[in-house]
């Protein structure tokens, strides 16, 4: 299985950005490589035919083909890394292997995926 192909732009919403203060160079980097960002609490996700479509009440500022990484569902299928197919501005769907219940339990969270 090949890895999906990341990247991140400073105009991303919740990214990390960079001051003129001491340490804030590792601050961003250890955001953009290490642990993600704009950290959001999932309200729903739900299947059909394969496809698994996250609610996020409150907005998330995803943009198609970027890579999250959901985490928290009970159902284990839908917890990893995911390229977004499409967006808008309350939901995002993702491809979903397997055929979890639905809708998803569990405390669930997104954020942008780390580059690694």
């Amino acid at each position: 299985m090949t890895s999906p192909v990341k990247i991140f732009s400073s105009f991303m919403e919740g990214a990390p950005q960079l001051t003129n203060a001491f340490g804030a160079m590792t601050a961003v980097l250890d955001a953009v490589l290490v642990n993600g960002f704009n950290i959001k609490s999932v309200d729903s996700i739900t299947r059909a035919a394969g496809v698994a479509t996250v609610t996020i009440a409150a907005g998330h500022g995803y943009k198609q083909n970027q890579t999250v990484t959901i985490s928290g569902a009970v159902e284990a299928d839908y917890n990893g890394e995911f390229k977004i197919l499409s967006a808008g501005p309350t939901t995002f769907t993702y491809t979903v292997a397997g055929s979890p219940a639905t809708p998803a339990t569990g405390t669930l969270s997104c954020k942008a995926s780390p580059l690694g």
